[in-house]
């Protein structure tokens, strides 16, 4: 199996009338069934102590519910398991959310390489001894992870990838020939997202996706975090996707201080969810750790 779809249109090209309807109604169907199945993995809870995080008020929420996610992970403690950092990142894009959100501290970084389907003209100017960037053609993983990752991060990007289980897979694989202690962290779209991006990539992550990465991974080293709520999702409804289909605008760019304080109030809560009804969500696998460091792990991997 290399992806964790049923169907595998992709909603990012152009679809005929049909394709998304098709796209829309798979989608549906299998996201409200799968989300009465039994999962294959654990939740970590999800309570930000680091408040001080700078909005960018241009940012959808899942993008600031994810921003607020990376700034409150404890790297230092992670690094004390690991080592430094050998990280492998995909859909990094042009590079600079790495540089503004998920912002690690070079000193627990040895290496980092991006790598993205598509090449940028950024790259040239923030990349150096430590940082590289490198186009690839989002199949073939076993070119890109090799046997020093320890550290595999994506931000929005595993929806876009019509065999994600391939990237799972050469994780596996390659862990299991090392024997490395191997930490990824992907933030997703779940079930609602599907509501809130509509036909965005090639799907959304519910219990049955994620259980066919912890078939591949261990039951027992797959968790997720849930971020946002249906409070957060109607906003987005309301200031992003409906304006968006009636007007071709985004009114969340728009809105007073007024109500980005009240709405940045709300996302740094927090309130918990169901997996269905939450705005996003993070998976988060650790390979090659003993039961007793997985449990301090998800316990101490926030601030």
């Amino acid at each position: 199996m290399k992806s964790s779809s049923l169907i595998n249109i992709n909603g990012d090209i152009k679809q005929s009338k049909l394709s998304i309807l098709i796209y829309s109604i798979f989608n549906l169907i299998q996201n409200i069934c799968y989300s009465l199945i039994t999962r294959n993995f654990k939740y970590i809870e999800f309570n930000p102590k680091n408040k001080k995080y700078n909005f960018n008020n241009a940012q959808s929420i899942s993008r600031k519910l994810c921003g607020i996610f990376w700034q409150n992970i404890n790297w230092r403690f992670i690094f004390e398991h690991i080592g430094k950092f050998n990280i492998c990142e995909i859909g990094t894009g042009d590079g600079n959310y790495y540089k503004t959100d998920i912002s690690i501290k070079e000193k627990y970084i040895h290496k980092y390489t991006g790598f993205d389907v598509k090449k940028h003209q950024n790259w040239k100017k923030i990349q150096n001894n430590k940082f590289s960037y490198i186009k690839f053609d989002g199949y073939n993983f076993k070119k890109i992870i090799t046997k020093k990752h320890n550290l595999f991060l994506s931000q929005s990007c595993l929806e876009h990838v019509k065999y994600d289980l391939k990237f799972f897979y050469e994780i596996k694989k390659n862990a299991e020939k090392t024997k490395k202690k191997i930490v990824m962290m992907h933030c997703l779209p779940n079930s609602f997202c599907l509501f809130t991006y509509l036909a965005h990539g090639y799907r959304q992550y519910n219990i049955q996706n994620l259980n066919k990465i912890s078939s591949i991974i261990g039951s027992d080293n797959l968790f997720v975090v849930k971020l946002g709520n249906l409070r957060l999702n109607l906003e987005h409804l309301k200031k992003t996707t409906f304006p968006l289909i009636i007007k071709k605008k985004n009114l969340m760019r728009f809105q007073n201080k007024s109500y980005y304080n009240k709405i940045n109030k709300i996302i740094l809560k927090n309130k918990n969810s169901s997996l269905f009804m939450s705005s996003f969500i993070v998976q988060i696998g650790f390979i090659n750790f003993s039961k007793k460091e997985k449990k301090e792990l998800t316990k101490k991997i926030f601030f």
